[in-house]
């Protein structure tokens, strides 16, 4: 079913964009026909954005591969007319300073991945408002050439009453005027919506040559939620909250360093020393040693106690971010909630209503029955509401987009 539900959207899109080219012939942009989740696949795949703050992921993982790195040995020559030697020293890894490194370096990616998830979470939900907002700008522009047309149609017929004696000349004049002004609207609402197609090229990280013209909506996506359930959602899956979390591991894991890193150095040595005094060396010897550096500031436990303040207030860190969670999950909640009962409304009769009003005014028109100013006017709340209505789309569509993001899942497909 979901395969020929998708063929229908894109026949229709086809034939409505097939008219808007039509009306256009000097255009020379080619249009493509996008479903939602052919869009969110483009962006995930080729959004510059998303792939520069990728880049960020490799960074950190140079730096583990810089951790993991041993330290060099060093070889030095010191020489007189009488003497030379040679020495070659290796520092050694006392109390798995080494190791404590890498941890860090490993938590720093672990926190760079979370931080680029929420990233992508961000940009998916603000591709997908942009989506709504082509389809919307779709929508205004069908209802703009739905009131052209009846206005020009009725312009055409008042010329020809107009011969037959039945109207007046104001009466043309009249309904003329008022195609006008509809056109205009008309061009207005196409550049809009050619506006939006080329956001959504932004997102998929293209060019716009060719504009790709959405398909679908979400005027019929009904799903109802539990707000018990939606903040254990949300408390599990937020990767900002995530992120928060493995920053007061790493809090624990640089304490952990700061401790290894107090403890002494121990340094060995090897090295060769020979004597050439006169024609003949006199004598040679080896000799070995180890170094031990006297590091004093390393008594200070100043360090050693920020990082333990630091620890607890990440602590707090985490309960603020989890109460800041609970209360932008419920907020959103009601937020679509609201939405969706105010799409309900319109969808109970109300746009069938004004359609009815509509239809009966032009009739009782052409019969004679009304005037010109009452037809002007019942076209102009037919529109009213039908703008209002695709406006609470809008708001229904952004509502379901921002609870799912706050959420920190995503499940939709119009």
């Amino acid at each position: 079913m979901k395969k020929y539900k998708y063929l229908g959207l894109i026949i229709s899109g086809l034939f409505y964009f097939l008219g808007l080219m039509a009306q256009n012939k000097a255009d020379t942009l080619n249009y493509v026909p996008l479903t939602f989740e052919m869009y969110l696949q483009e962006v995930a795949q080729s959004n510059l954005q998303l792939l520069a703050e990728k880049k960020q992921i490799n960074l950190a993982e140079a730096e583990v591969i810089a951790a993991k790195i041993l330290p060099d040995p060093e070889l030095s020559f010191e020489g007189t007319d009488e003497t030379y030697s040679l020495e070659l020293s290796y520092p050694l890894d006392i109390g798995n300073k080494r190791r404590a490194r890498v941890r860090m370096a490993q938590g720093e990616v672990d926190k760079t991945q979370l931080e680029w998830d929420y990233f992508f979470q961000q940009l998916r939900a603000e591709a997908a408002y942009a989506f709504v907002d082509a389809l919307i700008e779709q929508k205004l522009l069908a209802v703009k050439e739905s009131s052209f047309q009846n206005m020009n149609q009725l312009s055409l017929s008042d010329s020809i009453r107009f011969t037959l004696g039945e109207i007046t000349q104001n009466d043309v004049r009249q309904s003329k005027l008022e195609a006008t002004l509809l056109k205009n609207e008309l061009y207005q609402q196409e550049a809009e919506l050619k506006t939006s197609l080329i956001v959504l090229n932004q997102y998929m990280g293209k060019t716009s040559r060719d504009l790709h013209y959405p398909l679908g909506s979400w005027d019929s996506v009904n799903i109802d939620y539990e707000l018990s359930e939606l903040l254990s959602i949300a408390l599990e899956q937020r990767k900002d909250l995530k992120s928060i979390e493995k920053s007061m591991e790493l809090a624990q894991q640089m304490l952990k360093l700061i401790r290894a890193e107090r403890r002494l150095d121990v340094g060995l040595m090897i090295g060769y020393e020979r004597d050439w005094k006169g024609p003949f060396p006199t004598g040679n010897s080896m000799k070995a040693g180890v170094s031990i550096p006297l590091k004093f500031s390393n008594l200070n436990k100043g360090s050693v106690h920020a990082k333990r303040i630091a620890v607890e207030k990440s602590r707090y860190d985490i309960q603020q971010a989890q109460l800041q969670v609970e209360v932008e999950v419920a907020q959103g909640y009601y937020q679509y909630e609201a939405a969706q009962k105010r799409l309900k409304q319109y969808q109970s009769g109300m746009l069938d209503e004004s359609q009815k009003v509509l239809d009966g005014i032009f009739y009782k028109y052409h019969r004679g029955d009304t005037s010109i100013l009452e037809v002007l006017m019942a076209q102009r709340t037919y529109n009213e509401v039908q703008e209002h209505y695709i406006e609470v789309m809008k708001e229904y569509g952004y509502a379901l987009i921002q609870l799912q993001l706050i959420c920190g899942f995503w499940t939709l497909n119009f």
